[in-house]
């Protein structure tokens, strides 16, 4: 249940189990939906799957970027087909997000989808269709970079860079589990599981102390 204090948190006074959650690489498959964009376009064979050992794209091996520009003009050619609209949801995200909404989360999505201009209006509207038709709920739904300047309870996201800028300022950071942030130390979700629900829940009340098992320099357990 509950604690009475927070029980007025729908009209933002107090928070209660607020959670900051990324999309995209956390909730929704980027990759594999940029990728499939690339295919279909003939931009890419479908017999080849692209490293996964680096977040920037334009850095890892198998894809067809060759700069950071000529990954932004592919990224946004595909935000064009409606890219936020039709990817695809990360396994078992949208259950365990109602599941976690059920237990009094207040969800606040995160996200820096605006990086490309020309295209907000498209993006924002995407955004949301791709959230209700997946019946993901949540109560707040902000575009941002700077990630760092918004608090939460608890925040789960899978850049390194991100994960470091709010570590930094003493934010409770849950990595979601990517190969390209495997050296990040800290508490970590391997996937959208029920066990993983309970233990998130958990470290809403309890947040892990150092030398624990998911403890704060807790190396990832998946190699």
């Amino acid at each position: 249940m509950i604690p009475e204090q927070y029980r007025n948190q729908r009209v933002g006074v107090n928070g209660y189990r607020v959670l900051n959650l990324d999309l995209d690489g956390v909730c929704a498959d980027y990759s594999g939906a940029l990728r499939a964009y690339l295919i279909r376009h003939g931009l890419m064979d479908e017999n080849v799957h692209p490293s996964e050992d680096r977040y920037e794209l334009y850095q890892a091996s198998g894809w067809p970027f060759r700069s950071y520009e000529g990954y932004l003009a592919t990224h946004k050619a595909a935000e064009s087909e409606h890219l936020y609209a039709t990817m695809k949801p990360i396994d078992g995200a949208p259950e365990a997000l109602r599941t976690l909404a059920s237990n009094h989360v207040y969800i606040r999505i995160v996200t820096h989808r605006l990086f490309v201009s020309g295209q907000h209006r498209m993006v924002v509207a995407d955004t949301a269709q791709w959230l209700d038709e997946w019946n993901i709920p949540y109560m707040s739904l902000c575009f941002t970079g700077l990630k760092d300047s918004m608090q939460a309870t608890v925040h789960i996201d899978d850049s390194p860079s991100n994960i470091a800028a709010l570590r930094e300022m003493n934010q409770h950071v849950v990595v979601f589990d990517q190969p390209y942030n495997r050296d990040i130390t800290g508490p970590r979700l391997h996937d959208w599981s029920p066990s993983s629900v309970d233990r998130l829940l958990d470290w809403f009340e309890h947040w892990p102390t150092e030398g624990g098992p998911e403890g704060i320099d807790g190396p990832s357990r998946r190699t």
